[in-house]
């Protein structure tokens, strides 16, 4: 293992850097970007109706990570992988530069985590797995993270949590915008990025944009410690993503809008040689297009909504030493019908109990396509479902509980009816003079289950047709506690402290894990039992016309083999492979009007990359800078972000022999207008 900075270092690194700041003149107030850090993790909030989150409100007891707006900013040029690669403590799997980026939730799968493009499930049904690479930041506004399995509602595959990604509602007024991003950084790296959106009393078109192109000829160290340049390694990609939202008249507050958005985006991705390996010469190519029509309607108590989407997902692969040219494509289309009744609310203080009652029924219907090289015949997977579900807010709205249920059929075959109840319970929520103090309790239990995927079924050749599903139940529980001092003249915030903590316990049968040589084939390898604990915690100041914070997140987990169906695979009572016991991000820094700066620190434990523990990855540490300063004058503003990625120059692998870049920087400049 490599020695990392020493910790004199690292603090008198900091301190220059708060140092750097408080000398710098400004005259603007420090709120500016502070109201902007305070990331927010919700287990029962009232969210807004929308076709996108109506099923967030019956999640109470489920915890809730909002990215923060100055974060999303910070790594708009940058993927999905390397923002929540540090600021999460959710692991990503990272097969190296231009490599496939996989979530891992509390132990899970990757083929156990979710990702939702408004509502819409995308994770590849041939694969089982969404690459988090192939995401760019700046096509979402919002980008949230829900940990913990809840199956009954998102259906088979959120076993360890799920991705949300999704836009701002249309909020239909008057206003037009648009930015043009230019961005440059180490190895050749150059991006553009433009947006632009124009809405009225009834229309909002939105259309946003991303190219980049990078060579990736970072240094690295070979197996007999000699310095070598990497190669072929080179990328190009560009996406765009278009939406048009139209509301109809309507006399009456009654909600009726309909929406569409088309997304596609293609990858060229050049897949540079593993240290075991002379070179390379394997070319990859990822394209897809996703579409979604979204309609919805409120009328008095009720609200009724519809969505349909059709996502098609190309991959071609090209090795000419073992297979000249590998291509699949998979289809898939999904529709989702709901209803939501809220019932009246009670005045009667002496019947808070009757306070809020909501009931959501809603059908979605799920069928996949796939074909190609790797598959004999064109094999497809049909999974309609009912979902019903019933929310309560009680106590003067202390008390916020679910319960919900599932019935899904795969190809005609029923599966598991899978249940969940969720409870949300504010114990203390009390203000004295300038200080508030908030104490949330949270507890959740919910059935989890997970089909094979195509691949793992069909795949040719190592598919593995008598595979069966995953299942189990999950438990997690938690309290967030916030302190504020508010300013006695304003609602500003002097002075904050957040802590978060969760424990989490599940228990999976047939679990899904791929074993081989020369072919790999999927095996059921019986029971896995997870359990671990996370917390969360932040502590922002605010002096004079500056606001200092600092936050950090760690995850402790568990996550063992309790029985397999291998005999003597030495499995029994070990961690699974690629499932760090520790890991955690902290940030620490300060924002003055237009300035904001920021250190990050990333810490990654062993990981085994064997099922007996006989082999593992030593743990790696980095840090990251980052800066970021708008200036903004009538209706044109100008933000110039700066990073210093991976700053101690650390070797590390997150997969074994698939190094990791060193020292490298990137560079953006954005302006914008607002009409």
């Amino acid at each position: 293992m490599r020695t990392f900075a020493p910790v004199k270092t690292i603090v008198e690194t900091v301190c220059a850097i708060l140092v750097f700041v408080l000398l710098l003149p400004s005259k603007a107030q420090a709120q500016t970007l502070s109201d902007t850090l305070n990331e927010v993790r919700i287990s029962d909030v009232k969210l807004k109706d929308t076709t996108i989150d109506v099923r967030q409100q019956f999640a109470a007891g489920q915890q809730l990570q909002q990215i923060d707006k100055t974060y999303k900013d910070l790594y708009k040029m940058q993927s999905v992988a390397q923002l929540l690669a540090q600021q999460t403590p959710v692991f990503i799997k990272s097969y190296g530069i231009n490599g496939l980026a996989t979530l891992t939730f509390r132990g899970a799968s990757a083929a156990q985590s979710a990702v939702l493009w408004n509502g819409v499930p995308i994770l590849n049904p041939a694969l089982g797995v969404a690459d988090v690479s192939l995401l760019n930041s700046g096509l979402f506004d919002n980008l949230a993270l829900q940990y913990g399995g809840s199956a009954a509602l998102f259906g088979s595959g959120n076993v360890g949590g799920a991705l949300a990604l999704g836009n701002n509602d249309a909020t239909f007024t008057q206003s037009k915008d648009a930015a043009i991003t230019l961005g440059a950084g180490s190895f050749g790296r150059k991006d553009f990025a433009a947006k632009a959106s124009y809405q009225n009393r009834r229309w909002r078109v939105a259309f946003r944009s991303f190219y980049q192109q990078a060579n990736n000829d970072f240094d690295y160290l070979n197996t007999i410690g000699i310095k070598q340049k990497i190669s072929n390694a080179q990328l190009n990609a560009a996406g765009a993503l278009l939406s048009v939202d139209y509301k109809f008249k309507n006399e009456s507050k009654n909600e009726h809008i309909i929406g569409a958005q088309l997304w596609m985006q293609r990858y060229r991705r050049e897949i540079p040689p593993a240290l075991f390996e002379q070179g390379s010469e394997k070319l990859q190519t990822d394209a897809s297009i996703r579409s979604l029509v979204s309609w919805h309607r409120k009328i008095n108590r009720n609200y009724f909504y519809a969505k349909a989407s059709y996502n098609r997902e190309y991959l071609r692969y090209q090795y000419v030493v073992v297979l000249p040219d590998n291509s699949n494509t998979v289809g898939q289309y999904y529709q989702e019908i709901g209803w939501r009744h809220t019932l009246n609310k009670t005045v009667d203080e002496e019947a808070a109990w009757l306070n809020s009652h909501q009931f959501l029924v809603f059908s979605p219907l799920q069928y996949a396509v796939a074909s190609g090289e790797n598959i004999s015949n064109t094999e497809y997977q049909f999974r309609p479902a009912i979902v019903a579900a019933y929310n309560i807010q009680a106590f003067k709205n202390k008390l916020s509980a679910n319960i919900s249920g599932r019935q899904e059929w795969v190809n005609s075959v029923a599966a598991p009816i899978l249940p969940g109840l969720g409870a949300g319970y504010k114990l203390l929520q009390e203000r004295k003079d300038a200080n508030h103090f908030t104490l949330q309790l949270r507890a959740n239990v919910q059935r989890t289950y997970r089909i094979p995927a195509l691949n793992e079924l069909y795949y040719f050749p190592g598919g593995n047709k008598n595979l069966k599903p995953e299942q189990g139940w999950s438990q997690d529980a938690g309290y967030q506690f916030i302190f504020q001092k508010k300013h006695q003249d304003s609602d500003i915030s002097v002075f904050e402290i957040t802590h978060d903590v969760s424990v989490f316990n599940r228990n999976i049968q047939d679990w899904i894990y791929w074993m081989g040589g020369a072919i790999w084939t999927p095996y059921n390898i019986a029971k896995v039992h997870s359990r671990g604990m996370e917390t969360d915690n932040k502590l922002s100041l605010q002096v004079a016309n500056f606001r200092f914070h600092i936050g950090a997140k760690v995850a402790y987990v568990l996550s063992t083999t309790e029985d397999s169906y291998l005999p003597g695979d030495g499995s029994k009572g070990k961690q699974i492979p690629y499932t760090p016991r520790y890991n955690g991000q902290g940030n620490i820094g300060c924002s003055s009007g237009k300035l904001f700066l920021n250190y990050n620190h990333t810490y990654t434990g062993y990981r085994f990359t064997t099922i007996d523990e006989s082999q593992f990855i030593m743990p790696y540490q980095t840090g990251n800078l980052q800066a970021m300063y708008t200036l903004q004058k009538q209706q044109y503003a100008i933000s110039i972000s700066a990073q210093l990625q991976n700053i101690w120059n650390q070797r590390y692998e997150v997969v074994n022999a698939r190094p990791m870049p060193g020292r490298n920087f990137l560079l953006s400049l954005q302006l914008g207008w607002k009409g």
